[in-house]
Formats: structure tokens, sequence, C-alpha cells
């Protein structure tokens, strides 16, 4: 079965993975011909899943899980195509202050000269590898001139380049998860990216704070709009474990990012 569909009427490309990075993968865009578009979707579908094959920590055969399990055997080295990943990460950790550490608070990542080197590492890529995916992906729309798109990761992850066929933007409701059928903001979209982070009834304390190993409990969710995605998935997963002080001085570290907090009743 095909994993896309095309209308030739209006131009419109929609294409779907239903299981990859433990959701399900959407992408829309319009105004472009089939011919493109199909092996831009294929080129899009393989790095969903190189991704995903390598920072699944819940796969025991991915690159991840397999480095993790030797690294607590002996020193191993992450190697050049987790390197870039862990760079990124580590910058991040510094600029929310530790509140998005990738080790959990542990440790066991280091710089040598040869590369990273894992002692002990308990990595977790949650809330950073579905940014990264969709910041390859507006630099790959915007290298293939492709001028609307949209692209939604499970909804918590969410790209919307150019606009909507009959409209200005890409129009995203952000609902109430104990709340079914209460909107908590619309944000409009354009070449901009939106990450939504906050517990539910059924999925709470998936957030940990690294330095006290707490679950972040309690009816909270969390919103960041950045043109970079990857700005925006990690500041929304930060400020989930932040205290109001903290938040502030996190913020700051990302100037152009818009974040809303709910506390819901």
């Amino acid at each position: 079965m095909d994993d896309w569909a095309y209308h030739e009427d209006y131009s419109l490309f929609h294409g779907s993975l239903p299981r990859v990075m433990g959701t399900r993968l959407e992408f829309v865009t319009s105004g472009a011909p089939l011919a493109a578009m199909l092996p831009f979707w294929n080129g899009l579908k393989e790095e969903a899943l190189r991704l995903d094959a390598m920072l699944n920590r819940f796969d025991p055969d991915s690159a991840v899980s397999r480095l993790r399990e030797d690294s607590f055997r002996h020193s191993v080295e992450a190697g050049p195509a987790l390197a870039p990943l862990l760079r990124e990460a580590l910058r991040y950790r510094t600029l929310t202050g530790g509140l998005f550490d990738i080790t959990l608070g542990r440790g066991g990542v280091r710089h040598e000269s040869c590369g990273f080197i894992l002692d002990k590492a308990a990595l977790d890529f949650g809330g950073f590898a579905k940014g990264y995916f969709l910041r390859e992906t507006k630099d790959r729309l915007l290298a293939a001139g492709i001028e609307n798109a949209f692209v939604d990761f499970g909804a918590s992850a969410i790209l919307g380049v150019g606009s909507h066929p009959h409209g200005d933007c890409w129009l995203v409701d952000v609902n109430d998860p104990f709340h079914p059928g209460t909107v908590l903001t619309s944000i409009r979209l354009h070449d901009r990216a939106l990450s939504t982070s906050g517990n539910t009834p059924l999925y709470s304390g998936h957030i940990v704070h690294p330095a006290t190993g707490r679950a972040v409990e309690g009816r909270m969710v969390v919103t960041a709009e950045a043109d970079d995605p990857l700005d925006a998935e990690v500041l929304s997963t930060a400020l989930m474990a932040a205290s109001p002080e903290e938040r502030a001085a996190i913020e700051g570290n990302f100037p152009g990012v818009r974040t809303e907090i709910f506390e819901i009743q």
C-alpha cells in the first residue's frame, strides 16, 4: 500500500508514515508536481527512519541502545553519525541550565580529540529527535524550493512553511488533554515550528527533572513557537521542569521564541 496520495486538481501531496519515533509522521504540500514530490517524500521517510533506528531508546537494536549497553561495560566512541546530535544536545544543556539533558543528569559523555566518548551514558533523545528531524526538513524544503508545506509529528512537533492553500498561514489548535473539546490556544504558523509538551490523563510523568530525578507531575501543557524547530522542541521540554525563576533565565537564551504555559484546573 502506498504511503502517499496526490490530488492532481490541487497539486496537493500527502505523505504519511504511521510508525516512526513512537508516533505518526504526516507531510502535506501544495503547488508542486508529483515528479518532484515523490522523491522528496521518499528522502524524508528515509531520514526519519534513519534517526529512529539510531535514537530510539525503546528499541534494543537501535544505535543508542547498543552504545548505552556497551558504555556500561567499557568506554566507547559514539561515532560520526551520532556526534553532531550529541554536540547540539550538549549545547542545549548549557542553554537550559541543565534542565534539558539527554544524559538525565548523570553525565557519561565527554569530548576528546577523537570524538565523543561514552562512559556509563544513559542517553535519552526524547524531546530532541523530532525537533532535529523537523530542522532538517525545513532545510530540505528551502533547498528544494518548496514554499508551502505542513509537517506534523504526532501533534507534538509541527512545522508550517509558507501557508495553507486557502489561507495565509497554517493554523494549529492546541487542545486541552484534560477537557476534551477545549482549545487552549490557536497558533498561526508561517515559516515557524511549534512544539507542545505536557502531561495527559493517560501519559504523565514522562519528563524528569535532571537534577532531582523526580518526574514532573501536574496538569500542565507548555507550547513553544520558534523559527528553529529544535529550539521549540527543547524549550517546551525544559520549561516543563523549570521553576518560574528558571523559566525566565532560560527564555532569555532563546530570543524570538514564543512560549505559553498552561496550568490546567
